[in-house]
């Protein structure tokens, strides 16, 4: 995980370029530069020597312009415009991208639904599909290597739209990030980006409010039709048995799996109720993860997290201790989701626990609070009758939110 930093950085395996930034007055600004550290869940971890990574990020460009990026984890070719032509893990010999059909290829729409402008998405727009492919600067090597290597290009978009991306590859890190900035001034268009990718399965995963459902990949149907887009937050997967693919992203809510095309929708430009509602300057990141195994197996889940919350790094000051942990969980099915004080007693922590796997799970709830007792409780933290549980032998059925109260 890759976080930017200045003078003292802990994250969880991070990278970041070394940068001079100006401040005010003809000051310089602290440096940041890129560290690999470890940190504990939910707490601190104080980081006076940054780790080495057992392989640094090698980043290298061809005599026809593409640049291949690999860190131990994953092997990552790229064509002058910044689309994925070939996505394997380093060690194996499995291809993620068909041959001709390169990943990353962003598409515009004319999105011009029937009535609702700004809620509406109409099936018909799948009919308007068009690549965006006018180059504005090629592919260029941004970060050479070490801890963080990273590529970076622009597009122009429709007549009057922008987009500037930065694909990175961190060290140890199991995807590739693509943040992306855009300079949105369309009117009733749709952008998303495509990967195509080896992968052959009836349905693909979807990550929902605590736990994930699953959609087909066909449209054999009028249901299935219906289905052209579906909800998710953090994450989806498509995989067969032994080997998937995964899109993460961190704030974009409709995305698509139609055979073998993870598409994931992007910006949209209504002209009601607000003429002006998305035009704007846009910053979004989305990441490509390859896996063996199911994305239970390969951790997808947490991963998701790492890229939807990265650790913040702050000075360091007196601490009573090198690394502290608030809560940690034993299972990695089971995710502890919230911890937030209860509405009704000040001193009392409501925490909120969910499985995340779709199996039953026992686990157990370490905290380095002074917890007298923990009951469960509903979403309106209104303590159930014999609520009382050990922490240490917390058991949860497939997808159940389990809230607890800790006076």
């Amino acid at each position: 995980m890759a976080i930017e930093v200045e003078e003292v950085i802990k994250s969880r395996g991070s990278t970041v370029q070394d940068r001079d930034r100006s401040g005010e007055a003809g000051k310089t600004a602290p440096l940041s530069f890129p560290a690999l550290v470890t940190a504990p869940s939910m707490g601190y971890a104080i980081a006076r020597e940054p780790l080495l990574p057992p392989q640094p990020v090698s980043v290298t460009k061809r005599e026809d312009g593409s640049i291949t990026m690999e860190n131990g984890v994953l092997a990552v070719c790229l064509d002058t415009m910044g689309r994925l032509t070939s996505l394997r893990l380093a060690h194996s010999d499995r291809e993620s991208v068909p041959d001709g059909c390169p990943a990353n290829q962003f598409v515009l729409f004319d999105d011009i639904p029937l009535y609702w402008d700004a809620w509406d998405v109409m099936d018909y727009h799948l009919e308007t599909r068009k690549q965006v492919t006018t180059l504005l600067k090629p592919l260029e090597i941004s970060q050479g290597g070490g801890l963080r290597g990273s590529a970076s290009f622009s597009l122009r978009i429709g007549e009057r739209s922008t987009l500037t991306q930065e694909i990175i590859l961190d060290a140890m890190c199991p995807y590739l990030r693509f943040l992306t900035q855009v300079e949105w001034k369309e009117a009733h268009k749709f952008l998303k980006v495509e990967f195509p990718v080896q992968v052959r399965s009836t349905n693909a995963t979807y990550e929902i409010q605590f736990g994930h459902l699953q959609r087909p990949t066909h449209w054999n149907t009028s249901w299935d039709w219906a289905r052209f887009e579906v909800w998710t937050h953090k994450w989806m997967d498509l995989s067969e048995h032994g080997f998937g693919v995964a899109l993460l992203n961190d704030s974009k809510y409709g995305a698509s799996v139609h055979r073998n095309i993870l598409s994931l929708s992007l910006l949209r430009a209504p002209k009601s109720p607000d003429a002006t509602a998305d035009i704007a300057h846009h910053q979004f990141t989305y990441a490509v993860m390859p896996h063996h195994g199911s994305f239970q197996d390969a951790n997808v889940i947490q991963c998701a997290y790492n890229l939807n919350f990265p650790l913040h790094a702050v000075p360091a000051g007196s601490a009573p201790c090198s690394s502290w942990s608030a809560f940690s969980v034993s299972s990695s099915a089971v995710v502890l989701e919230t911890v937030k004080q209860a509405e009704d007693r000040a001193e009392a922590v409501v925490v909120r626990l969910y499985e995340a796997h779709g199996s039953t799970a026992v686990a157990w709830l370490q905290t380095s609070l002074p917890v007298r007792e923990a009951m469960l409780c509903d979403l309106l933290e209104r303590p159930t009758a014999g609520s009382c549980v050990p922490l240490e032998h917390l058991s949860l059925c497939p997808a159940p939110l389990l809230p607890l109260g800790m006076p």
